[in-house]
């Protein structure tokens, strides 16, 4: 037997062919001892092979059992849950959406341009009346009031009185798609000047309570007459730093301007590209009381028109800010009106 057979504790190699070799040199072969007729054969001896039967502990056989059934649980357990997210794909989850208070309460809302148009429509038939047309005032309020309404609304069914103008205002909801909607009415009525009838005009507010129902935006009961806005305290802005110089080189062109306009040929004298709308007819300049050119410098300045109109026999006085640029052209440069605006 080889060293390296000793080594790997492997059994001595078997003879080719039937043919005996001595284990070392100069030795001779053994000779194989033939079986006796009739015994029974020998059992194989494995004693100098250097294999060895060993019996597997009760424990080992157990992990290694429990082992191959928890490798097969995950693969099944991998497997199931790929086919079902096939056929069953997760959902992502939802959205959660907070309320907003304020858009939930616009729900119940009257809608603003609806309920304006109603509460303005219905205060010109309702501050409408005469005596010797009664009639009319029930047929114009029946527009806008539900079935079986009271037409005459507190009127006694005396005097005259014309709206010339309505202007509705604040709407006011109170909830449930009810709500109250403020209007300005211009009112005129005739009264005794000195032994003669004299039309008179004034504003009058007026609150009118509407609701939305179904479709539409009807009044649900009388209006009631409230107050007019009062005057309140206002401090202008500070007067700009003025350029002398420059209002003395620019007023006949601000005057040419001012009577063009008036005339209707405001093109003729505005700078090219501007867009400045004609006044319209009737009306003349009286005047141009002041100009002055706020301080500064470049080809663009503003300045103030205290101007006096002639109209309907009369003579108004209003202020304009007037913009100027400087025209170039081949025989020189001037300035020219460009823009024309309230002083604010």
């Amino acid at each position: 037997m080889s060293t390296l057979r000793k080594m790997l504790n492997l059994p001595a190699k078997e003879p080719k062919g039937g043919e005996h070799k001595a284990d070392a040199p100069g030795e001779d072969a053994p000779f194989e001892t033939l079986p006796t007729p009739g015994a029974a054969p020998a059992e194989p001896s494995w004693s100098h092979g250097g294999w060895a039967e060993e019996t597997e502990s009760s424990g080992r056989s157990f992990a290694r059992r429990a082992g191959r059934v928890a490798i097969w649980a995950v693969i099944g357990l991998a497997a199931f849950t790929g086919v079902r997210s096939w056929v069953f794909p997760a959902k992502p989850p939802a959205v959660s959406q907070q309320a907003d208070p304020q858009s939930e309460a616009r729900k119940h809302d009257v809608p603003t341009e609806e309920a304006q148009q109603v509460a303005a429509r219905f205060a010109r038939s309702y501050m409408t009346w005469s005596s010797q047309a009664p009639q009319l005032r029930a047929r114009d309020l029946a527009m806008d009031l539900p079935k079986d309404a009271d037409l005459k609304m507190g009127w006694d069914g005396q005097g005259a009185q014309a709206v010339a103008q309505t202007i509705p205002g604040k709407v006011t909801q109170t909830g449930g798609k009810h709500a109250r909607v403020v209007v300005d009415v211009r009112v005129s009525s005739t009264v005794k000047v000195k032994k003669k009838d004299a039309t008179v005009s004034r504003w009058q507010g007026l609150e009118v309570p509407v609701a939305q129902v179904g479709d539409r935006v009807l009044v649900t009961g009388q209006p009631a007459l409230i107050g007019m806005p009062t005057a309140a305290s206002y401090s202008p802005r500070s007067e700009a730093d003025a350029d002398s110089a420059m209002a003395g080189r620019t007023r006949q062109t601000v005057k040419d301007f001012l009577d063009s306009w008036a005339a209707g040929n405001e093109g003729q004298t505005a700078a090219p590209g501007s867009h400045i709308a004609p006044l319209g007819s009737g009306m003349s300049l009286d005047s141009l009381d002041n100009w002055a050119v706020d301080a500064g410098s470049g080809d663009k300045r503003v300045g103030t028109a205290t101007v006096r109109w002639r109209l309907a026999g009369a003579q108004l006085q209003q202020t304009y800010r007037i913009t100027l640029i400087r025209v170039s052209a081949s025989s020189g440069a001037r300035w020219q009106v460009q823009q024309v605006s309230a002083d604010s």
